[in-house]
């Protein structure tokens, strides 16, 4: 079965001749793997394991790019400005922990309430930005499925502008320089989000971390009040342009209490699903024919700490529960780690590649 045929099936919640295959890893595992697998680049690791989408988003402004912008190997575009100290296009500063390994905020553009009113956002309609993504629509899309990446939609990146406490202090004392924050990044992400579905991307990838391991980090209500509306109006906006385009919803942890609303609101497909945090098989059987579950393979406890016999039955008994009728992508939860065995990386898609047509 084709890439493309194979996730539309899936995504119709009709079971395809194995689960689609997404990947994620720190840069540093996806340069061990190419070694190890004795490989070019990302594109022909991203071939051997069999994935069947291919992912981009939005890029840096034409000014950025001019200050020095580069790609951090942790993922973002930065300039440095002190050493070791470094800036990305909405102002916020970060330092790296003393391997390189992780950011830390150091610096915020909306560290006071006033800050907000003199604040400019970087404009999300200059083409450069894009380029790249339309590149990788033109070279792949006929193959495989396109995932315009948008995430850290509202909550993170609010709260990344401002520090944490400020922004959950606001939401309790200060709404209505909340409400004017989120409607600004709301017009901010529909440019953003408009631009990806003309483009021709399959799936746009929203999302914020609203979970901890065993309950929500803000009362689902103030969620209910403050983000599901933009989310909505967000859904809506880029669905218009193109109703068959998919969304897909990241976040991490416990996230429950709000899955109904994500449904409600236009969510196709809920990512990561993480076991540690969510019964895997209680959320497919009570959202399983509305949501296609997108992740499961735990990068926090499975993939690291498992042999090779554990994590090889493991991902079997998660495909017999997720897998049958469709809606199941088999993914890992987040961002493969440094501490995980190359081995196991590449037994979990070849477990994933022997399910065929697990419930026949």
């Amino acid at each position: 079965m084709e890439h493309r045929e194979r996730v539309l099936k899936s995504l119709n919640h009709i079971e395809p001749d194995r689960p689609p295959f997404d990947f994620e890893a720190r840069s540093e595992v996806v340069d061990s793997l190419l070694d190890f697998l004795h490989l070019s680049n990302e594109e022909d690791l991203l071939l051997y394991l069999d994935i069947d989408f291919r992912r981009g988003g939005m890029g840096p402004g034409e000014e950025f790019l001019q200050k020095g912008a580069f790609f951090h190997p942790r993922r973002k575009w930065v300039i440095e400005v002190n050493p070791g100290i470094f800036e990305d296009e909405f102002g916020i500063k970060y330092r790296t922990d003393e391997e390189g390994k992780y950011f830390g905020f150091v610096g915020y553009p909306l560290e006071k309430d006033e800050d907000l009113e003199t604040y400019q956002f970087p404009d999300p309609g200059e083409t450069i930005r894009y380029e790249s993504l339309q590149k990788l629509v033109e070279i792949y899309k006929e193959d495989f499925f396109i995932q315009g990446e948008a995430t850290l939609t509202f909550f993170e990146q609010a709260w990344q502008m401002s520090g944490y406490e400020h922004f959950i202090y606001n939401l309790y004392q200060n709404p209505g320089w909340v409400e004017k924050l989120l409607d600004k990044l709301l017009e901010f992400r529909f440019a953003q989000c408009e631009k990806y579905v003309e483009l021709g991307v399959d799936i746009v990838w929203l999302g914020d971390d609203f979970g901890m391991q065993d309950r929500m980090m803000i009362n689902p209500e103030l969620w209910r009040k403050f983000f599901k509306p933009r989310m909505k109006l967000l859904i809506d906006g880029y669905k218009k342009l193109n109703p068959q385009v998919f969304t897909q919803y990241h976040s991490d942890g416990y996230i429950e209490p709000i899955i109904n609303d994500l449904i409600e609101i236009g969510v196709d497909i809920l990512n990561p699903v993480q076991p540690e945090c969510m019964d895997l098989r209680k959320i497919k059987e009570l959202y399983g024919k509305a949501l296609t579950l997108h992740g499961t393979i735990s990068v926090q406890s499975l993939l690291p700490f498992s042999s090779l016999e554990e994590l090889e039955n493991q991902v079997k008994e998660i495909i017999e529960i997720c897998a049958p009728g469709g809606g199941y992508i088999l993914a890992p939860t987040h961002a493969i780690q440094t501490d995980t065995p190359l081995e196991n990386i590449l037994a979990v898609y070849e477990t994933g590649r022997k399910s065929t047509q697990i419930n026949q």
